[in-house]
């Protein structure tokens, strides 16, 4: 089983100086709002991925006092302790070590999965095409060392190609210099929506099962791929496309100064009984199709690691009725892996009808505090 054991904060948010451990099934934490309880559940999810799912800013994270902050983890995997620790100090890069060995922070991506649910994502569904590639982007590296590669190869490759035709759009030889770059990025770029599809695919097998146990059958979920590419499963094929697409696109791209094919403009559609759920459904739908989303992730890594990812929920239990917090907590029972539930109302004894040990953390203040060990009945 994997899980983590336990946690030290020191100048992370609002907590200047933290000890907690934690039970490796449920794990409870309650307080009202503006207490901690995100920020917890924030620190966990960046010694997992190294990056926050509230800001893209390190510095963000450092206590305006403090300065700084530290970050240390014991997680349980495969019956070994693994001790990640990261590092931070103003202006200066953050720090990972695993096991008091150095590694680079992307390096850290695939080893200790965590998936995180929080209300801010329903931009998934909500938002633009911006969100949504960030959410296959993140998750495609996280499953997918080679996806992770090929992301950043392409960005490399499309910044390159973005400066030519911006700064040398007016060169005799501008054509020639851009013809290496868009086989590159048609290379690459294909690639990538190649393991787009697997991925949405795999996505969208999960995220129906549950979306259709959140909604009793009554509703049907889908993925869809909007691309800017002629693609289909063959990746020689879509490359193909993508070079005759780019050499159509040469005239307006050079007076625009970008690059205007590819995935980096590519966008997911959810649909819900068959419409575009961003302009047709109602918040509460949007709601479920975010989570069920989120829950084909843990599945897909259940699937990958033969172990179910560490899960945080925070403050999600507020937005749905009983019936599908019921469905929600018979689904995280299922996965037999370690869940942590923010809330600041209460589960009014819908834990206990688990029949499940769990833990209480009480947060007040920027304190965490151990309750006893609690049992179902």
């Amino acid at each position: 089983m994997f899980y983590l054991e336990g946690l030290h904060l020191k100048g992370f948010r609002n907590y200047h100086n933290q000890q907690l451990h934690f039970h490796p099934r449920l794990n409870l934490v309650i307080g009202e709002n503006a207490q901690g309880k995100t920020n917890l559940l924030e620190s966990i999810y960046y010694l997992s991925v190294t990056r926050s799912f509230r800001t893209n800013r390190d510095n963000e994270l450092a206590n305006f006092e403090d300065r700084y902050f530290y970050v240390k983890g014991n997680f349980v995997k495969d019956d070994f302790k693994h001790i990640i620790q990261l590092s931070y100090r103003l202006n200066e890069q953050l720090k990972v070590s695993v096991n008091r060995k150095q590694e680079d922070r992307f390096a850290h991506l695939q080893h200790f999965p965590v998936i995180v649910f929080s209300p801010d994502d329903l931009q998934i569904i909500k938002d633009g095409p911006a969100i949504r590639r960030r959410f296959l982007n993140l998750e495609g590296s996280r499953l997918n060392p080679l996806y992770f590669e090929d992301l950043k190869n392409y960005q490399r490759s499309l910044m390159q190609r973005n400066y030519l035709l911006k700064e040398k759009r007016n060169h005799l030889k501008i054509r020639e210099y851009l013809e290496p770059w868009d086989y590159k990025l048609a290379e690459l770029g294909s690639s990538i929506i190649n393991s787009r599809l697997i991925l949405i695919k795999a996505l969208e097998k999960e995220a129906r099962l549950f979306f259709d146990r959140m909604t009793g059958s009554l509703e049907e979920l889908t993925l869809r791929y909007s691309s800017t590419v002629d693609f289909n499963n063959n990746p020689e094929t879509t490359r193909n496309n993508f070079l005759n697409a780019l050499s159509k696109k040469r005239d307006v791209e050079l007076k625009k100064g970008s690059t205007m094919i590819g995935p980096h403009l590519d966008d997911l559609k959810v649909m819900i009984n068959g419409f575009d759920s961003r302009r047709f459904s109602s918040q509460g739908q949007k709601r479920t199709a975010a989570l069920a989303l989120k829950m084909a992730e843990v599945s897909l890594f259940k699937l990958r690691n033969d172990e179910s990812p560490i899960i945080l929920l925070d403050d999600v239990f507020s937005e749905f009725d009983n019936s599908r917090k019921m469905h929600l907590l018979e689904f995280l029972k299922e996965t037999a892996g370690q869940c942590f539930i923010s809330t600041a109302t209460g589960l009014n004894g819908l834990v206990e009808n688990l029949q499940s040990d769990y833990k209480i953390i009480t947060v007040r203040y920027g304190r965490a505090f151990d309750e006893t060990d609690r049992f179902g009945a």
